[in-house]
């Protein structure tokens, strides 16, 4: 976007600076208000001037109107908190996913790459950014990794460096704290964390799962703004009455806006605090389900009243960003990020505008997204990752049985259960339960040459006779495999291995892999190559009629050590409650 200086922006308000473009015959939805006003739209030079029916006043013959009479003109939709590595595509692909959907803004925390990479994974990230045709608000990891001394990261960004990368104009915010117990009982690192944000008048985002009374208001009195980690009405009514903005989750696998907002009576409580999330959305959902429309659209079935939806992914966003005079609602001097839709229900796009450039019409992008160029480092990230053998992937007993603490995954939750299970052993071994759905579960060091497996039970899967292996294991990214069979997992590890990355399934048959050659986590391929493979994938994966709808998404977050109540990384089984590790074997 031109930066327009006062002069101009009177003279263009004015008319003595005629339009590009002018929206004419439309219906504004108005998110100060919450009405909705017949009005034409005139932009110029990338910004909104005019909202009313004076339009004419603003033509020349250069003057681009497009007749949108009986449609109705919105602002362009903001993501308050996602990190795009979960969709699988580079940021330039990510963009052109979410474009037909009406995201024109999204703030990314790209902790995920930068646990891989570090610095030199930002920095590529921001230089791809800058490029795009939506904005993209790029937030600094503050947990690189997510909790020091419980995993192996690939990078690791001190005290010291963030305070320094805080400073760049590129990074908008501090992102989510998640070492919430660092922050409650005030570990220095973690202070210095926040001072250096708070120094730089950067905000700083939240992650405070189940956190409660004193722990959650000392959390908060810290100086952190927001939380999408709430899983209930009651844990989002406590965080809202103590001034928290409250990011509603809708993603592929966490889902708590239904949860939430069916139980919140939005005619008591003041909803201006309540953003919409995805948090985590995989290439299927945004391609065929699509991005905060389809959010949206769930908010409707829900009797949310539209306008005020549209405000959640608005102005609510752009209030809690401090961007509500740039962007969240269509009035003078506004940024001209801009949806046209069929109706406020049905909500079909047929015109996308972002930074007053029309970049979606009728079904297609307008304007072209040129394919970056990566750097190799990108694309070797598991160079070190030394293949384990039998023996070091089992676990060990010289009893007939054993007791042994399992990681209980539940359906659309990122919260694990602690469960106790008597397994037998044979020849030494530990073996799964598959009638009882207990399965063994590892994490493969892969960032330095250390052979380092954590070793662990998981229920929830629902396997049958197969492995499934993935190089996506938050935050930290190492490898994570689970399966009835050593001898299948063992194999579903030396594929990834062999293809630098990526999700694998592998039964006595035959082996499905989903490659993810950027840094083991994305794919550098188009989105609809990305989607094809990832359809693939997921077919194989519905013929073992597994369990749970997100195999290889809950897969990925129990190995994220931030999130009650058990997790497992490459260090070993984490009693998350506790902040321990913990032997995997309760009694022999």
């Amino acid at each position: 976007m031109v930066d327009l200086d006062t002069h101009e922006i009177i003279n263009a308000a004015s008319g003595k600076i005629k339009a590009d473009i002018i929206l004419s015959g439309g219906e504004v939805v108005n998110v100060y208000t919450r009405e909705l006003i017949k009005a034409d739209v005139v932009i110029t030079k990338g910004r909104i001037v005019h909202v009313g029916l004076l339009s004419i006043d603003f033509e020349d013959t250069e003057t681009e109107v497009i007749d949108v009479s009986g449609s109705i003109i919105c602002p362009g939709l903001i993501e308050s908190h996602i990190h795009i590595e979960s969709s699988m595509l580079t940021l330039t692909e990510f963009a052109k996913a979410v474009i037909p959907h009406g995201t024109t803004t999204v703030v990314i925390d790209p902790h995920e790459l930068v646990n891989i990479t570090g610095k030199k994974g930002l920095e590529l990230l921001i230089s791809e950014a800058s490029k795009s045709p939506i904005t993209f608000l790029i937030e600094l990891p503050s947990c690189v990794p997510s909790l020091p001394g419980f995993e192996t990261s690939g990078a690791v960004l001190s005290a010291e460096e963030i305070s320094e990368l805080i400073k760049q104009k590129e990074i908008f915010a501090l992102a989510e704290m998640m070492n919430y117990p660092g922050v409650i009982n005030g570990f220095g690192d973690v202070v210095n964390k926040i001072n250096s944000a708070k120094e730089a008048g950067k905000m700083i985002e939240g992650h405070a799962p189940l956190l409660s009374g004193k722990e959650l208001q000392t959390y908060i009195a810290a100086g952190i703004s927001s939380d999408h980690e709430a899983t209930s009405v009651d844990e989002a009514l406590e965080k809202l009455r103590l001034g928290m903005k409250l990011q509603l989750r809708e993603g592929s696998f966490a889902k708590d806006l239904q949860n939430i907002l069916s139980k919140l009576d939005l005619n008591k409580i003041d909803s201006r605090h309540l953003l919409i999330a995805s948090d985590d959305r995989n290439p299927i959902d945004l391609f065929e389900k699509g991005h905060l429309d389809y959010s949206y659209k769930k908010m409707i079935n829900l009797d949310i009243k539209p306008i005020e939806a549209l405000q959640m992914m608005t102005i609510n966003t752009a209030t809690h960003l401090g961007l509500q005079n740039q962007i969240g609602g269509i009035a003078p001097g506004k940024k001209a990020d801009i949806v046209v839709v069929n109706n406020l229900y049905d909500f079909d796009i047929s015109l996308v505008i972002s930074n007053g450039k029309i970049i979606f019409r009728n079904g297609e992008l307008i304007i072209p997204v040129e394919r970056a160029e990566y750097p190799s480092f990108i694309f070797n990230t598991l160079a070190n990752l030394e293949t384990p053998s039998f023996d070091d992937l089992v676990i060990k007993s010289d009893k007939e049985k054993v007791v042994v603490r399992v990681i209980g995954i539940q359906e659309n939750s990122l919260i694990t259960e602690k469960i106790q299970h008597t397994v037998n052993v044979k020849d030494g071994v530990l073996l799964p339960d598959i009638e009882k759905d207990i399965l063994p579960v590892f994490v493969v060091n892969r960032h330095t040459k250390e052979k380092k497996v954590g070793k662990g039970f998981v229920k929830g899967l629902g396997l049958k006779n197969s492995a499934i292996a993935s190089t996506v294991a938050h935050d930290s990214h190492q490898l994570i495999c689970t399966g009835t069979d050593y001898n299948l997992i063992l194999a579903a590890i030396k594929q990834l291995k062999e293809s630098q990355g990526g999700q694998v399934i592998v039964t006595p048959e035959k082996t499905t892999l989903l490659q993810l050659d950027f840094a083991g986590i994305m794919s550098s391929l188009p989105l609809k190559e990305v989607v094809g493979q990832f359809k693939i994938l997921t077919k194989s994966l519905d013929e073992l009629k597994p369990s749970i709808s997100e195999p290889f998404m809950a897969l990925a977050f129990i190995a994220l050590p931030v999130i009650p109540h058990l997790k497992i990384t490459d260090h070993g089984l984490i009693d998350v409650d506790n902040l321990q590790i913990i032997n995997p074997i309760i009694s022999e």
